[in-house]
């Protein structure tokens, strides 16, 4: 399974002001750093977790479940399909019909109406809690500040474990499949 971010989310989950006041700073000398360690820290918990934080939208290249002929997608909480495409050993793409699959949106995956889907595909999708930050979690946002501050304090390359607190806030949110 290969993802790629076709739209990024247009904002980060916490705002530098929010970070800035974690950290207790209050000059801009360093602002483009805490920018981009917000980032960074963002990306990481959403792969830890397998979340988008704020809604995106994500091309993901995946086989079906030889057993099931479902299709799992790599990121949650799925809001939408925008296509399915299946990718034929040729190299030619068939999209198929609305109609031939049907998207559970909690489990993050779609489910073929008649048959079995095998082979590749490739889906885009929007994921994401939502487009503002205030439609983050409270504990998402925690963990977020913790790794920014981690980040932000080993930056000289020192760097040890991340901070428990940050991996317990976010274990809350790994999504597993059984």
């Amino acid at each position: 399974m290969t993802l790629k971010i076709l739209v990024p989310p247009v904002v980060e989950p916490i705002s530098l002001t929010e970070v800035k006041a974690w950290l207790r700073l209050d000059h801009a000398f360093e602002d483009a750093l805490i920018l981009q360690l917000i980032e960074t820290a963002r990306l990481h918990a959403e792969k830890l977790t397998r979340h988008a934080f704020i809604t995106q939208t994500i091309e993901q290249i995946a086989l079906a479940n030889v057993r099931t002929g479902l299709i799992d997608l790599g990121e949650k909480p799925l809001q939408s399909i925008q296509s399915v495409a299946k990718l034929n050993q040729d190299g030619t793409e068939q999209t198929l019909d609305t109609g031939a699959y049907i998207v559970d949106l909690d489990g993050a995956r779609i489910r073929p109406i008649n048959g079995h889907f095998s082979g590749s595909y490739r889906i885009v999708y929007i994921a994401g809690y939502g487009d503002l930050a205030t439609d983050i979690s409270a504990p998402l946002k925690t963990a977020i500040l913790l790794l920014v501050a981690w980040l932000f304090e080993h930056r000289d390359g020192d760097a040890g474990a991340l901070p428990r607190e940050a991996q317990s806030l976010l274990s809350n949110y790994v999504a597993v499949r059984l």
